[in-house]
């Protein structure tokens, strides 16, 4: 059976999808012993930083989810890929990481 496509289609944007979620998860995991950890010195500072971080990482999920059904739908209809949402979602997941790291130390 001759190939239509020069690659084989879902298999990249598969890989791709596995990668982000292994971030998302990796974050989310990180968050949460950073807040385990603040709550030890100040639960205010704790509810302060779930409140922001981890909607945030939930946010990014659904980013990473609809990513990998766009991507396949418009890699096979061979249609431009999507934009730059969920890479600027992760940098700002990972700028809050820091920032709930950064108030763990300075209480």
């Amino acid at each position: 059976m001759p190939r239509t496509h020069p690659w084989d289609p879902g298999l990249q944007i598969e890989r791709t999808t596995l990668a982000w979620l292994r971030t998302i998860l990796a974050f989310t995991a990180s968050l949460l012993v950073l807040l385990r950890l603040i709550a030890h010195h100040s639960a205010t500072a704790a509810v302060a930083c779930t409140l922001v971080t981890l909607p945030v990482s939930g946010i990014v999920g659904w980013l990473m989810w609809r990513r990998h059904r766009f991507s396949d739908h418009r890699l096979r209809a061979s249609a431009p890929l999507p934009g730059g949402a969920l890479p600027a979602a992760a940098t700002a997941l990972a700028m809050l990481v820091g920032a709930t790291g950064i108030v763990y130390v300075l209480f």
